[in-house]
């Protein structure tokens, strides 16, 4: 029996426990269906205690739709009103908490993703930093990817604890031995934080220049994340990478590579000569 949560949205007795047939079976399918049909359902009277109704579930893939519906009317693209929101932004935190205790690995990633979707939290940094742990690759994917997500773009956040506890979860998954999740926590850092406060540590630099022979797109990622922090240790492994482009004609070449080679000035024309010889992915 599924542990029962105390949510901030009350559901009456009346409310329906059973997910809609559309909705179950939209899920089931492929593409934009089931967000669709998610985002539809999200509309209607009652969606917040709908979520909290089928969270309280003793079957998973219905726990999974409550914990999903209640990430859309947190996130920003929710069509509750901006009073009732927040109740949203409670209700899907101490879903996912909950869900991240799970021993069903699908629920725990659906957690992290949810949390991703709801927008910047305290909460669910709390369980992200927990979930980029996990004995799943998948869920520690997930989790790295959303990490981001829950911290947002505000530079007290960006520059004080929640920022340093987001970057350190990242360092710490570069060295992932999934090479997927050491990936997407190398773009994190390379791409999605500003190399301010926190994500311009010394710890963020090193990091990424233990990651520049990595294969793949990892490297050039690496490379352009140290580009970004005026660190000299990008410029070797740039020119290297397309010298060593231009040198086989039939190598490929990631476009993090080129994209960091156009923000050092002295690698602009070989970064031009490596295109123009269409040594890069298309």
């Amino acid at each position: 029996m599924p542990e029962q949560p105390d949510s901030p949205a009350e559901v009456p007795a009346e409310v329906p426990t059973e997910v809609p047939a559309e909705l179950l079976e939209a899920r089931e399918g492929t593409g934009a269906a089931f967000p669709a049909a998610l985002a539809a359902h999200a509309r209607r009277s009652g969606a917040l205690a709908d979520a909290a109704a089928w969270w309280r579930s003793e079957e998973l893939s219905v726990r999974q739709v409550g914990l999903e519906l209640s990430a859309v009317l947190a996130g920003p693209a929710s069509p509750l009103p901006l009073a009732d929101r927040e109740r949203a932004r409670e209700q899907v935190a101490e879903q996912a908490a909950q869900a991240a205790t799970s021993p069903d690995a699908d629920l725990r990633w659906a957690a992290a993703k949810a949390l991703g979707a709801a927008g910047p939290s305290a909460a669910a940094l709390d369980v992200l930093v927990v979930l980029s742990r996990d004995g799943d690759p998948d869920v520690r994917w997930q989790a790295v990817a959303c990490l981001p997500l829950a911290l947002g773009a505000d530079g007290a956040w960006l520059d004080g604890e929640p920022g340093q506890r987001v970057v350190t979860a990242l360092v710490r998954a570069t060295e992932d031995d999934d090479a997927d999740v050491a990936e997407q926590a190398v773009f994190a850092l390379a791409e999605q934080l500003d190399p301010t406060g926190a994500a311009a540590s010394a710890a963020v630099a090193d990091a990424l220049a233990a990651r520049l022979d990595a294969p793949g797109e990892t490297g050039g990622l690496a490379a352009l994340g140290l580009v970004r922090r005026d660190d000299p240790r990008a410029e070797p492994a740039v020119r290297a990478a397309l010298s060593g482009a231009l040198a086989d004609p039939d190598s490929e070449l990631d476009e993090p590579w080129l994209t960091a080679a156009d923000l050092l000035p002295g690698l602009v024309a070989l970064a031009a000569d490596v295109r123009a010889a269409g040594r890069m992915e298309a």
